[in-house]
């Protein structure tokens, strides 16, 4: 709650001993000390009895779902690691969404802890409110066709705030893109690439809205998982059991 934290305890530190206030004046400040007192225990009741309301109003997150054949779908997109891991994790993700750089960096540690059991999926999904998500999808696949798209999947996530303001070429040189006049064209074409449409059209399937939207094994996850619970996870079914197992 962001109303909550605006009301952080100071420490009050009394006024230097050589300042002498009359027994009047005494009085009259203590009064204030305690009208003061008062209604900051009023704001403090009435913001919680706000939270404790609103907190009701939130919509709960939605129980994992199985998503049938989903392994049919597999083939069709990018995989980060190996093709035969144990654990194999879909993103659906939008370069410019705050959240899927984070849950970038989340993924990025599991898959360096567990590089021969984890294999993740990207789908692109840029969401119509970001600006430049669509344009970075086709950056990433156009690096891609030239062996390219792990190092700028991660470049996009580590410029996001420059989306739109660095050119796209620079941010492909830096990830190694070795024909910059091939990768310029590509993403100054018109013609659709392959990836993002199958990208939305599995979406759209499942009813995707929100990125990152994951699906672990099989199991399409009410929200983003922590680093914990996705390591939990990764346990879970390296020891034979459902990814969402109590």
């Amino acid at each position: 709650m962001v109303l909550a934290r605006l009301f952080v305890p100071v420490e009050h530190k009394p006024f230097p001993n050589g300042c002498n206030f009359g027994a009047s004046m005494k009085i009259a400040w203590d009064g204030l000390v305690t009208s003061t007192l008062l209604a900051c225990a009023l704001i403090t009741t009435s913001l919680v009895a706000y939270q404790q309301f609103f907190a009701r109003q939130l919509p709960q997150a939605q129980k994992p779902i199985f998503v049938a054949n989903w392994q049919t779908q597999l083939e069709k997109f990018r995989r980060l690691g190996p093709a035969d891991a144990q654990v194999q994790l879909i993103e659906f993700a939008d370069y410019e969404c705050p959240y899927c750089a984070s849950f970038h960096a989340t993924l990025d540690a599991l898959r360096k802890r567990y590089p021969r059991q984890v294999a993740v999926y990207l789908i692109h999904h840029p969401l119509p409110g970001h600006r430049f998500a669509e344009k970075a999808a086709r950056a990433a696949e156009c690096a891609g066709a030239q062996g390219h798209f792990e190092a700028m999947h991660a470049s996009l996530f580590n410029h996001q705030n420059a989306l739109g303001l660095k050119p796209w070429g620079e941010l492909a040189d830096e990830a190694g893109v070795p024909d910059l006049v091939l990768f310029e064209s590509c993403i100054e074409s018109a013609e659709p690439i392959r990836l993002l449409l199958e990208g939305k059209e599995f979406a759209d399937q499942l009813g995707v809205r929100g990125t990152p939207t994951v699906i672990v094994n099989g199991w399409q996850l009410g929200q983003p998982p922590t680093a914990k619970e996705l390591d939990r996870m990764v346990k879970l079914i390296l020891a034979g059991k459902s990814p969402v197992s109590e």
